[in-house]
C-alpha cells in the first residue's frame, strides 16, 4: 500500500507569537477605523480627502503585516507549506468576513436601499462611506450593478466565515474538511471574479466614476485598500486545491487500510469456525 509523501497537521495550534501579532494588528486596525469615524463625526478630525488617505493606509497596513506573519515560523517551529497556507487562508476568511464585508458592505447595501448613501462633506457621520465614495462615485450615486456586485461579495463573506467555523472544528478529519474547503474554493473564485469585474467595467469606459486622479487617491484608496481582496484569493486558491487533493488521498488511504484489515480478519474467522 502506498503512503502519502508528506503529512500535514491542520489542527496544530498557531504559534503564540503569531497569535499576538494578529491580535495587536486587529486591535490597531479597529482602533484606527473606529477612532476615525468618531473623530470625524464629532469634528475632531477634518472631513477632507486626506483624512481618508491617511486612515486607509493606517488600518490596511496591519492586514499586510498579518499576511506576512502567517508564513513565518516561530523559533523552533516546523510547518509544511500547506500548513502555512492553511493558516493564511483561515486568517483571510476572518478578515474578509467579520472584519470587512459583514460590516462596511452590509451597512452600505442597506443604506443604499434606504437612500441614505448620497452623502456630502457636511454629513460627518457618513465619513466612512464618503471617503471611498468620492473616489468611486458609484457608492454615492446608487449604482445598480455595483449593488449587485457587493451583494455577491457579502454572501461570499458569510460563506467564508461559515467555512472558517467548520474548518476550525474539523481537525484533520478529511470528511469534515473537504466540504467547507469546496465551499471556500467556489466562494473565493466568485469573489475574485467580482473583483476583476469591478475594475474592468470601469476601465472599459476610461474610469468615468473615478474622478480623483491624484497619486495618493489612486494608490492608497483604490489600489492599496483593495489589494488584499486580490492577493488573498490568488494565493489561497491553489493551496486549497492542493489541500483537497491531499485530503482525498488521505481518505483513500484510510479506506484502503480499513479494507485491508477486513481481509486479514476474514481468514481468522474462517479458521475459528472450522476448528469448532
Amino acid at each position: 500500500m502506498t503512503t502519502l509523501e508528506e503529512e500535514h497537521d491542520f489542527a496544530k495550534p498557531w504559534a503564540k507569537r503569531r497569535v499576538k501579532t494578529y491580535a495587536w494588528c486587529s486591535a490597531f486596525t479597529a482602533t484606527v477605523a473606529v477612532g476615525s469615524i468618531i473623530g470625524v463625526g464629532v469634528g475632531w478630525i477634518p472631513m477632507v480627502p486626506l483624512t481618508g488617505v491617511i486612515a486607509c493606509f493606517l488600518f490596511m497596513t496591519p492586514v499586510f503585516v498579518m499576511f506576512g506573519a502567517s508564513w513565518i515560523n516561530a523559533p523552533g517551529e516546523t510547518r509544511t507549506t500547506l500548513e502555512k497556507a492553511n493558516e493564511f487562508q483561515m486568517l483571510w476568511f476572518c478578515i474578509a468576513g467579520a472584519a470587512s464585508e459583514l460590516w462596511w458592505e452590509v451597512a452600505w447595501l442597506v443604506g443604499d436601499l434606504a437612500g441614505w448613501m448620497h452623502i456630502t462633506d457636511q454629513q460627518r457621520w457618513g465619513w466612512v462611506f464618503w471617503y471611498y465614495g468620492i473616489n468611486d462615485v458609484r457608492y454615492l450615486n446608487s449604482d445598480g450593478p455595483l449593488w449587485a456586485m457587493e451583494l455577491v461579495v457579502v454572501i461570499g463573506a458569510a460563506v467564508l466565515l461559515f467555512s472558517w467555523w467548520k474548518l476550525r472544528n474539523a481537525g484533520n478529519d478529511p470528511d469534515k474538511r473537504i466540504r467547507p474547503l469546496w465551499w471556500s474554493f467556489a466562494t473565493m473564485s466568485a469573489m475574485l471574479t467580482v473583483f476583476f469585474i469591478y475594475f474592468v467595467a470601469e476601465a472599459r469606459h476610461g474610469f468615468p466614476n473615478f474622478p480623483r486622479h491624484g497619486f495618493w487617491d489612486v494608490s492608497i484608496i483604490l489600489i492599496y485598500e483593495n489589494l488584499p481582496w486580490m492577493i488573498a484569493p490568488v494565493v489561497s486558491l491553489p493551496f486549497v486545491a492542493k489541500q483537497l487533493g491531499y485530503l482525498y488521498g488521505k481518505r483513500a488511504q484510510q479506506a484502503a487500510s480499513v479494507g485491508s484489515n477486513r481481509q486479514t480478519a476474514q481468514p481468522a474467522v474462517a479458521v475459528g469456525a472450522h476448528s469448532n
